[in-house]
């Protein structure tokens, strides 16, 4: 709701209203807003109602003005609840990418999606698909300010590394998550393309750096091999953002945020196909009449 120092001086405009964990008035616990349309008035009786998914939204505001008794009608069943509108949320950075498990977690809370087991498995996606992203952005702004003298910038380029390899543990569990889904639940589509023509070496490359002990030792799984002590030589990231080990790589400017970006939709897509019906609000709401609530 639009808020005002004295809401009886002179119309006022509403373009959203919010579902909140308490009914006190002033705290900081909405968990989700939907959008407010005007919906006819009936005298002194102004009507709204939540916009619809197929609704083209002209950002037309809701008018009330309460100095002339005028009061804010919304009739039972007119908020309508969708995960989409809980995801409108989610602000994209950037790089395009916007946090995901924010809106998986609230519609868990609020929702009542038709597989449960499956919501929860998508939340600990997410959650690791958001973490990576975190992760990414620190990689990049270390490397796009890196400063000082020459042994000062060596510092910062390992600093960078010891993210990047906490950064490729987690978008390789983010990847094991969402090749899951198939094998686990059915969920079609398949990987996006981009994800599942780069997995081994996401793969391949998360391995090294989680058993970097083993590699030292010039060991794979506790034998010898030859690209052991490669994960050992990342000058291309450095110079070129890219993650190297034996044959495998890993281009965290270009082909690490397009995988996220995608990986974001995959969750979402899942989500929405198995979220259940929008939530209704029962009741009648009015504001600024005598049956304010």
């Amino acid at each position: 709701m639009a808020e005002r120092e004295d809401p009886t001086q002179g119309p006022i405009e509403i373009r959203a209203i919010s579902l909140n964990l308490t009914p006190e008035v002033g705290a900081d616990d909405a968990l989700v807003a939907v959008r407010l349309i005007p919906d006819g008035r009936d005298g002194n009786v102004v009507f709204a109602r939540s916009l619809r998914p197929d609704e083209k939204d002209d950002d037309t505001p809701v008018v009330v003005d309460p100095a002339l008794g005028e009061r804010l009608r919304i009739p039972p069943r007119s908020i309508q609840i969708s995960i989409r509108d809980v995801d409108k949320s989610a602000k994209a950075e950037p790089d395009g990418y916007a946090p995901i498990t924010n809106t998986i977690w609230t519609w868990l809370s609020i929702g009542d999606p038709v597989a449960q087991e499956l919501f929860l498995y998508l939340l600990a996606a997410a959650r690791r698909l958001d973490g990576t992203h975190a992760l990414l952005v620190q990689v990049a702004d270390i490397l796009d300010n890196l400063s000082g003298g020459f042994i000062g910038r060596r510092e910062q380029a390992f600093r960078a590394i010891s993210i990047a390899e906490i950064l490729t543990v987690a978008l390789g569990r983010s990847v094991d998550l969402l090749d899951g889904l198939q094998q686990r639940f059915s969920v079609s589509p398949s990987l996006p393309t981009t994800i599942n023509s780069k997995k081994d070496s996401i793969r391949q490359i998360r391995n090294a750096f989680e058993h970097i002990e083993d590699r030292a030792l010039g060991q794979v799984h506790g034998k010898p091999h030859p690209d052991a002590l490669t994960v050992f030589d990342q000058r291309d990231f450095i110079s070129q953002g890219k993650l190297t080990y034996g044959k495998h790589s890993l281009d965290l400017h270009t082909e690490v945020p397009q995988m996220l970006v995608e990986a974001r939709l995959y969750i979402y897509d899942a989500a929405v196909k198995v979220a259940g019906p929008a939530r209704e609000m029962a009741i009648q709401v009015e504001f600024f009449g005598s049956e304010e609530l």
